[in-house]
């Protein structure tokens, strides 16, 4: 008796034991295996979804522009910069160069900005293709920057002369056209352009390093110079030293000629030979260039020279 009594204790007691344990695994696995691996799942799923990622420079494009609007003009500029330096990939830095490039053309002409401008007084002789060619500046700069009116000059007369030390730098993946404004032994980004399109000669490999070969301008199929009364109006492009390679507005599209087909002539009746078909006409050559908006154009058309910089990279 006392046998049976003492094996059915040991198997109770294996009973609970193994029944101890199973709850035992059995609360492990609710709450902390299961919790765990609903947790991963979450993670796992938060990563596939596509969610937005946060614009680290949002807040410091926002921090800027009230910077400008308190009046506080150079400060929001450079606060723009480091923007663009720090977070290139932020979607605010395309608005941030363009309301630096805009900030730097209102005071490039400001009557209260005084950086780098020179009094000039007009000399016996000079003319102003000669007083822009000594100072390293443009015809259309000493105009706008001094107000003319007029281009006939009187010595004595007073001009405002800016140095136009600007280069171009051309972003062929990107289609944009940076103009570089070179102050000292230190250049800087000065404004951005937007090209409308690029087309390339084949076979040209990147980078490109050349120079502004010339400056056109065309009115009515004559070529004008700046103090031509159509100048305004004419069309404008710069010729790089590279064959190929110009600045200038979009090409218009032109309509094909089209032309009757001619009745070929009745073959002899004893040649053999088998009558010789028509060559096909060659396709038109696309036109290669960076093209630009034409106010862009005439933009420019005022800061660079003849012999700036111009530089191609991918």
């Amino acid at each position: 008796m006392a046998k049976t009594q003492i094996k059915l204790l040991i198997f109770l007691i294996t009973v609970g034991l193994v029944a101890g344990t199973l709850a035992m695994g059995y609360w492990v696995y609710m709450n902390i295996l299961l919790k765990e691996s609903q947790v991963e799942h979450d993670i796992a799923s938060m990563k596939a979804k596509d969610r937005p990622r946060v614009d680290p420079g949002i807040r410091r494009f926002e921090a800027a522009v009230e910077l400008i609007h308190q009046g506080k003009i150079d400060d929001g500029r450079d606060a723009l910069y480091k923007l663009c330096q720090q977070f290139p990939d932020s979607k605010t830095c395309a608005e941030a160069m363009r309301i630096i490039g805009e900030i730097n053309m209102d005071q490039l002409y400001s009557a209260n900005s005084t950086a780098g401008k020179k009094d000039y007084i007009v000399q016996p002789g000079n003319s102003l293709n000669s007083i822009a060619t000594k100072f390293d500046t443009t015809v259309d700069s000493i105009i706008r920057s001094s107000g003319l009116m007029s281009f006939n000059l009187h010595p004595g007369d007073h001009l405002t002369i800016i140095p136009m030390d600007f280069h171009l730098g051309v972003s062929i993946s990107k289609k944009q056209v940076m103009l570089l404004r070179k102050v000292g032994e230190k250049e800087y980004l000065f404004k951005v352009y937007n090209a409308k399109d690029i087309r390339l000669p084949p076979g040209m490999r990147l980078p490109v390093e050349m120079t502004i070969a010339g400056k056109n301008s065309i009115f009515d199929g004559k070529p004008v110079v700046s103090t031509d009364p159509n100048y305004v109006d004419a069309e404008k492009w710069f010729a790089g030293t590279k064959s190929g390679i110009s600045l200038r507005t979009p090409p218009v599209a032109r309509a094909l000629t089209v032309e009757e087909p001619k009745v070929p002539a009745p073959a002899p009746k004893k040649s053999g030979a088998p009558a010789a078909m028509p060559a096909p006409a060659p396709a038109p050559t696309a036109e290669t260039g960076i093209f630009l908006a034409r106010e862009d154009i005439e933009e420019l058309f005022a800061l660079v020279r003849k012999g700036s910089k111009l530089s191609l990279v991918r």
